[in-house]
């Protein structure tokens, strides 16, 4: 429901033919510029310095999942989830939030995951696709684009796309990434301090 078809929810040569495709993007950010993070870690920086001036405790692990966030989406599609607008980044944000921990409750019911499937769990699934399909229309928007900007800033997009020719696919493969990157870098984050 969440996930859709991808890395995570596939086994043997259907595992190992996503696996191959989303290496080759992975490979090629790896040479990419990675300037683009500096505004987002800013962002982290300037909310850890309104907070320390307010003398109490500050919880870090939601701000770091607001970072991982935010530095996932700009790297797997081409922008940062706060190119959203007002209540579409919060709509976004917190659906994703929901969706992820409903689908890990879900995995450890097993085969009894469908007992448990809240209406709210629909619908942030539902938004979450929309959403993630919509950053993949516009990315393919610029296929055609020769600026070399455009050509680094969609690499997963694109090259997803040569390879699986379905938006709906390529949405479902980036929300396997994109629930791997952030929150595993988030939980990173907060265990380094």
């Amino acid at each position: 429901m969440f996930l859709g078809e991808g890395i995570f929810t596939q086994d043997g040569p259907k595992w190992k033919h996503s696996r191959d495709l989303l290496r080759r993007p992975f490979t090629r950010i790896g040479y990419q510029d990675l300037r683009g993070f500096s505004e987002h870690v800013d962002d982290l920086l300037s909310r850890l310095s309104a907070s320390s001036h307010q003398k109490t405790v500050v919880d870090l692990q939601p701000m770091f999942f607001r970072l991982t966030l935010a530095t996932t989406t700009a790297l797997i599609f081409g922008q940062p989830v706060k190119s959203l607008e007002g209540e579409a980044h919060d709509t976004f944000s917190s659906s994703f939030d929901y969706a992820s921990l409903i689908t890990a409750i879900r995995l450890r019911l097993s085969e009894l995951y469908w007992l448990y499937t809240p209406l709210r769990y629909r619908t942030a699934c539902e938004n979450v696709k929309r959403y993630a399909l919509d950053f993949v229309k516009q990315a393919l928007a610029h296929r055609n684009d020769d600026s070399e900007v455009s050509q680094d800033k969609y690499v997963f997009v694109e090259d997803l796309y040569e390879e699986l020719h379905d938006p709906e696919l390529v949405r479902d493969q980036l929300t396997h990434v994109l629930l791997a990157g952030r929150d595993t870098t988030a939980c990173l984050l907060s265990w380094t301090l």
